[in-house]
């Protein structure tokens, strides 16, 4: 099957199912937080001439969910429906009623599966009835489910890019911060000698002022001390500012360590990682998922792991803690971060 643009495949088994099926050249994982991550599904889900204006997740079993689009006229459409099922990177169960047709619900089954780094989108829309199974076939769907798998497509091709993967693993960085407790924040973290909030405060002081040694400033923002949430929103919204910048991502600087560079490639080099790093020595000190992204831990791995010594005896990282030879891949990553797993 291929992955190219329009290839989405439709059938109706039975008198009231409709199956859908695409594949993307993109990991599980990356596709599961494309899919299931608001700021991603209001770049991508939806009719071209209505784009979506509302994405409302509430991602466990009995939460719910909405999409709204907007066209030109200014009419609105709504999707919504509740979640029975919820296996992360895997499988979603839900329900799903057009608001135009509210009598009309359906109970959708999503999964995904990964075979040599291309993704399977498979959805079983399982309706009431087989008028409303014909009436959904009927309604030009499929036309538009095509151009919105392709938007679909064209994002997950972006997400190697500088702005994208910030956008990605420091929205992920701000939803981990936003669930830590409010009496959890002075806990210590597995960097020594700091607390969950420490991790933070580290972060809002030594960015800026990199990126102010190569003339981009960045704004004060909020005390990390008082409010650590906000003040690392600041920060991540005004390096996300500065990468989605053409003008300013494409600069070259030279720097002592680093030689000649783009401003995104630094960033790139040199944040990123820091920010998937810090993410679990949050979640380990906090109490949160300590899974971090599989695909980005393998990327880290692979350009790490013959760094080692070098990266041990730089002294940004405590020393490399020994593993089992067969340790997962995050094991091995944070083992060379100098982390205990």
């Amino acid at each position: 099957m291929p992955t190219r643009p329009g290839s989405a495949t439709v059938s109706a088994p039975g008198d009231r199912e409709i199956v859908i099926t695409r594949r993307f050249e993109a990991p599980r994982a990356l596709v599961w937080e494309t899919i299931t991550r608001p700021e991603y599904v209001l770049r991508w889900w939806g009719p071209s001439w209505a784009p979506v204006v509302t994405a409302e997740i509430d991602l466990q079993v009995g939460g719910a969910w909405r999409y709204v689009c907007r066209g030109d006229d200014g009419a609105e459409m709504g999707w919504h429906g509740t979640y029975r099922e919820v296996t992360p990177v895997e499988r979603v169960v839900s329900t799903e009623v057009f608001e135009g047709f509210p009598d009309a619900e359906s109970v959708n089954t999503m999964t995904l599966t990964e075979v040599d780094g291309v993704t399977t989108l498979t959805t079983v829309v399982a309706h009431s009835s087989r008028e409303h199974r014909d009436g959904h076939l009927q309604s030009g769907m499929e036309a538009g489910m095509q151009e919105t798998f392709d938007r679909l497509d064209t994002l997950l091709a972006a997400t190697g890019t500088p702005a994208e993967q910030w956008r990605r693993l420091a929205g992920q960085f701000t939803d981990v911060a936003r669930a830590v407790p409010a009496d959890r924040w002075d806990a210590p973290s597995p960097c020594e000698g700091w607390s969950a909030r420490d991790v933070v405060v580290h972060m809002v002081e030594w960015m800026p002022a990199f990126l102010g040694g190569i003339d981009i400033a960045i704004a004060p923002g909020p005390d990390p001390t008082q409010d650590p949430v906000a003040a690392w929103e600041h920060l991540a919204d005004a390096i996300q500012a500065v990468l989605d910048d053409p003008a300013v991502a494409a600069r070259e600087f030279t720097h002592e360590h680093l030689g000649t560079k783009t401003v995104e490639h630094a960033i790139a080099m040199i944040m990123v990682g820091d920010v998937v790093l810090h993410t679990w020595d949050i979640t380990r000190a906090t109490g949160g998922d300590e899974a971090l992204p599989a695909d980005v831990v393998h990327e880290m791995l692979v350009g790490l792991e013959p760094m080692a010594d070098t990266l041990a005896a730089s002294g940004q990282y405590g020393p490399r803690v020994e593993v089992a030879s067969d340790a997962d891949e995050q094991t091995r990553l944070l083992a060379i971060a100098g982390r205990r797993v």
